[in-house]
């Protein structure tokens, strides 16, 4: 009798860490998977404010990727940790049918907790363009 109960605390401790590792994974997956969406539209919204707007005015382009609005706000602090540094604006090809508005956003970072995992990561560049040339 007393060996089955002993064996089953020892199995449960198995098993439910194995569970809780998986369960960490999951979560930070969602996060990864959350962090890359919310920076992709970040930069479609500013990509497409630019192109209607001004898309010579890059610090109004890079506070809209920064802060969601073309004005620097009071407090100043940007969502996800970005910095003006990471966000760079060019056009391409001025004057030309091939005139073009281009954003990236790259060195941003997050966190993983998963056992063995855990640490601070660089995120993939992201890079948008949005053609503004005669049609």
């Amino acid at each position: 009798m007393r060996a089955r109960r002993g064996s089953a605390m020892v199995e449960l401790s198995l098993v439910g860490t194995l569970f809780f590792a998986l369960l960490i994974g999951i979560m930070d997956m969602g996060q990864f998977l959350f962090l890359q969406q919310a920076m992709v539209e970040r930069v479609r919204t500013a990509a497409r404010w630019g192109a209607v707007t001004d898309p010579s005015n890059t610090s109004a382009i890079q506070n809209m990727v920064l802060y969601l609005q073309p004005a620097t706000p009071v407090n100043g602090t940007a969502s996800f940790g970005l910095t003006r540094a990471m966000v760079s604006v060019s056009t391409a090809d001025s004057g030309t049918d091939d005139y073009r508005l281009i954003i990236r956003v790259s060195g941003y970072s997050y966190n993983l907790l998963t056992p063995y995992l855990a640490g601070s990561y660089k995120g993939v560049p992201i890079s948008m363009s949005v053609p503004l040339g005669r049609y």
